[in-house]
């Protein structure tokens, strides 16, 4: 089964990005780990091109260190398994 990316955008502005196995599986998913989808204004499919072009800041960076871990991330990059994952985020 292949998994879908999408984009969730909420009145106060933020926005997240999630993996999930189809659309009503982000819903009840979501759904159930927040209360609630009321905030949520705009739900948008992913494309695969899409994502591998999206950047995003990996929270793991640290400019100090000697680790090789990278200071921006793909959104497809993240993207792992077919569970109900919050990926990315403006709040974080």
């Amino acid at each position: 089964m292949k998994i879908m990316i999408f984009k969730i955008k909420h009145i106060t502005g933020v926005i997240e990005y999630a993996q999930a196995k189809n659309f009503l599986h982000l819903i009840e998913s979501y759904n159930d780990e927040f209360d609630s989808i009321d905030d949520v204004s705009n739900i948008q499919v992913i494309t695969e091109d899409e994502a591998k072009s999206i950047e995003l800041l990996n929270t793991e960076y640290d400019e100090d260190s000697t680790d090789d871990i990278p200071e921006k991330l793909s959104l497809f990059d993240l993207v792992c398994g077919d569970d109900f994952v919050i990926v990315g985020s403006t709040e974080w």
